[in-house]
């Protein structure tokens, strides 16, 4: 956010992207309802682009001749097929337009008396629209969700809309920079219900505590089934801070051979563990705790879950492989929760064996004794 937003004191401007077809409209109708004054960046380009003449003789110069129509106006299809797919040109493009559209979108701020203004705009995160956002919010559902709008909503055919779908970057990029997720996957009523939570927590935010309030939420831990992929890879990218960008075949192959034990806070995934059992020794190979508050939550609930899980399967340990640049407060999570670090070289032999079969690159061992059945001279 930047100086911009002290123009508007009184004022809460919520930024909304995502890709097509994620639901924007829906959740700007919603809130719209609650008295929010809504604009679509792509409205406002349509009609800078229409009236503005100073614009339209820059874009013909730009581009050439064959961008005017016979008034003088822009001829945004002949515009589109220059800049679609050419990232340079786009670009130019964007230059000339993005500050007008700025301009007028701050004019509409100015003068409208509602508290809260929502502005849409599908490249928000890459231009500089988003410093006038106190929150960014972001539309999101899976792929399969936006082809079938494309198709049936708006008519397109299969090669047009998986080419639009297939231009955009991925959704996980703009997720991971929302103050709020929209899953718009589900039912109308579903959406809704979001919308009004992040709309009640937009205007009534927590006031500061000494002491982090006990969570209301229920924390429920379960292993993840395949219904679960899309939230568990969204979490894991967000987990990661982008660095992890599984595809939806790799998770499933990978619950082919391990289990993964989730961790949610009501609805929200907030822990991802990746664990399996050979031999009767249980290995941790993935961690993906997020936010870092998690790990005395979810974190803990869904490792105990694990535990008792491999009591039931009458493990003798349990080796957890953290990488080597894992975060302190996990290390120190980890020995508070009873496991120890261990070289390789003070290891049993049998449980050596263990970790030289399964240990990933670039991790150190901790491990915690469950029952040790080890025939001792």
């Amino acid at each position: 956010m930047s100086d911009e937003t002290n123009k508007w004191p009184d004022k809460i401007i919520v930024g909304l992207t995502g890709n097509i077809a994620t639901g924007k409209s829906a959740i700007m109708k919603i809130a719209a309802e609650q008295g929010a004054l809504t604009l679509d960046a792509d409205k406002v380009v349509h009609s800078i682009m229409n009236n503005d003449r100073a614009l339209q003789r820059a874009i013909i110069e730009a581009f050439g001749n064959e961008v005017a129509a016979e008034d003088g106006h822009i001829n945004r299809s002949a515009l589109a097929k220059i800049v679609f797919n050419n990232p340079e040109k786009l670009a130019r493009l964007e230059g000339l337009i993005h500050p007008t559209v700025r301009q007028e979108i701050h004019k509409y701020i100015s003068l409208n008396d509602a508290k809260v203004v929502m502005i849409e705009a599908i490249k928000l995160l890459e231009g500089t629209l988003k410093d006038d956002c106190q929150q960014i919010w972001v539309a999101h559902c899976d792929r399969q969700r936006q082809l079938d709008r494309l198709l049936i909503c708006r008519g397109m055919d299969q090669e047009t809309a998986e080419m639009r779908l297939n231009a955009q970057s991925a959704q996980e990029e703009k997720v991971a920079q929302a103050d709020v997720v929209i899953d718009t996957g589900g039912t109308m009523a579903q959406t809704k219900e979001q919308v009004l939570a992040a709309w009640h927590n937009l205007l009534n935010p927590p006031a500061p505590e000494a002491e982090p309030a006990a969570p209301e939420v229920e924390i429920v831990t379960r292993r993840a089934r395949r219904s679960d992929v899309p939230g568990v890879l969204l979490h894991m990218h967000k987990a990661s801070g982008g660095k992890v960008k599984k595809s939806r075949t790799d998770l499933l192959m990978e619950l082919a051979e391990r289990s993964f034990f989730i961790g949610q806070e009501g609805s929200e995934i907030t822990t991802v563990i990746g664990w399996n059992i050979d031999s009767g020794i249980a290995r941790v190979d993935q961690l993906y705790i997020h936010p870092a508050g998690a790990l005395h939550t979810t974190g803990a609930a869904t490792l105990e879950s694990i535990e008792k899980s491999a009591n039931e399967h009458f493990c003798e340990l349990i080796i957890v492989f953290p990488p080597n640049d894992v975060d302190p407060a996990v290390r120190q999570w980890l020995l508070d929760a009873g496991y120890v670090v261990r070289h390789p070289s003070a290891l049993h032999r049998v449980w050596l064996r263990a970790v030289e079969d399964s240990q990933p690159d670039d991790t150190f061992i901790m491990l915690k004794i469950l029952r040790d059945i080890r025939i001792k001279s």
